[in-house]
């Protein structure tokens, strides 16, 4: 009995600890899809090029941090004209280039986690870019887009909380921040089961699973985790990594507390940077991908992921060794979320206000629902999971 209280007070303290990044992360997530249709994405993102690919990249950025709304926006762009692999950096982006993901990374592990995590998202594009170029079946993608279109119609089409209009306007009018406080709430709404269960699991993962397990499927160097790892044990982990996401089931909010867990418990920095990305192989995020596109493009695109997320790993480690940047300590989950009245605590506080003010904005506004009119008066409606 004691050992569950003490996974559950871990997994509440990585919460309290990340509460207040997650809480501003979204705020900003919110404000930028109102500034920014998905239809304005779409139109420049028809042609494959190392441009458009960064622009891909770039609207990932800026959009939506939560793994199975990625998806979905991602199929709406392809189904709206972008080229596949414009369809892959928005989602690749939107899912390791997000700022809500890497405050919390740096609330919990550090600004060298932050930055790796970014380095990881840029680097899957570039390979994923390079290798489409090698191979990329034609009729595979046709199918693939076919299926989309018929799977989103089917659906339906949900809301885009874009706005016409500058951004002053959008800012400076009560509509637009109703706009904001709606998207914000979707945001939460869409999330917050994935950010429980990522920070509950990671709770029980560290008191439950012991070390000898963590040692037999991550490879440490024979002087321990202290020791500059070699490079078969960092491709070991970075190959190992994204397996174990596989059958976890969390998206990408979810993955940074078992991503600090995995840290703790010895995994080589290329290890722990691959499982970042690896929330686009998890099991319920290839059942999706097969739902949008069927089964062949679903298993090609994450294989095609896997890979890369394994090549961007090993690939950050060595940058950071070279550098000489990649951390050297690993406290343990019970360091981490210690429950103080520091920082921490008033940030909390402060953030907890505005999310409770936007909330209440956007339920005094009877959560008006911006679909059908945005279909009308602004952009076509996003998809969303």
């Amino acid at each position: 009995m004691d050992q569950i209280v003490e996974a559950f007070t871990t997994g509440a303290g990585m919460l309290w600890k990340a509460l207040w990044a997650l809480i501003f992360g979204y705020i900003i997530s919110a404000g930028i899809q109102v500034l920014v249709t998905r239809e304005q994405m779409a139109r420049i993102l028809g042609e494959r090029g190392p441009k458009e690919a960064g622009i891909g990249g770039f609207f990932g950025f800026i959009s939506s941090s939560c793994s199975f709304a990625a998806l979905a926006a991602s199929r709406s762009v392809l189904v709206k004209g972008a080229h596949p692999m414009n369809s892959m950096a928005f989602l690749i982006a939107s899912t390791n280039l997000v700022i809500e993901l890497g405050i919390v990374l740096w609330v919990l592990l550090g600004w060298k986690f932050t930055l790796a995590n970014f380095l990881l998202g840029i680097l899957m594009i570039v390979y994923a870019y390079i290798l489409t170029a090698l191979w990329f079946p034609s009729g595979l993608v046709d199918e693939a887009k076919e299926h989309g279109e018929k799977a989103q119609k089917s659906e339906g089409m949900d809301m885009d909380h874009g706005m016409k209009g500058s951004f002053r306007n959008k800012l400076t009018s009560r509509k637009g921040w109703r706009r904001i406080a709606q998207a914000f709430f979707m945001e939460w709404k869409m999330v917050w089961k994935e950010i429980l269960f990522g920070f509950t699991i990671a709770g029980f993962i560290s008191v439950f699973v012991p070390q000898s397990f963590w040692n037999a499927i991550f490879l440490i160097s024979d002087g321990g985790a202290q020791d500059s790892p070699g490079f078969l044990i960092v491709l070991e982990n970075a190959l190992v990594a994204p397996v174990v996401a596989f059958f976890t089931f969390i998206g990408s909010m979810g993955n940074v507390p078992l991503t600090a867990m995995l840290w703790s418990r010895d995994a080589s920095f290329g290890g722990v940077v691959a499982f970042l990305g690896a929330d686009l192989v998890a099991a319920t995020v290839i059942w999706v991908h097969a739902k949008y596109y069927g089964w062949r493009y679903a298993l090609y695109l994450s294989g095609l992921l896997y890979v890369c997320m394994v090549a961007a790993g090993v690939t950050v480690h060595y940058l950071f060794a070279l550098l000489g940047m990649i951390p050297t300590e690993r406290p343990s989950l019970q360091e981490m979320v210690r429950f103080a009245i520091d920082y921490t605590f008033f940030l909390n506080l402060a953030f907890l206000a505005a999310a409770a003010a936007l909330l209440w904005l956007h339920f005094r506004g009877g959560g008006e629902s911006t679909g059908g009119r945005n279909r009308q008066e602004h952009e076509p409606s996003r998809a969303r999971a």
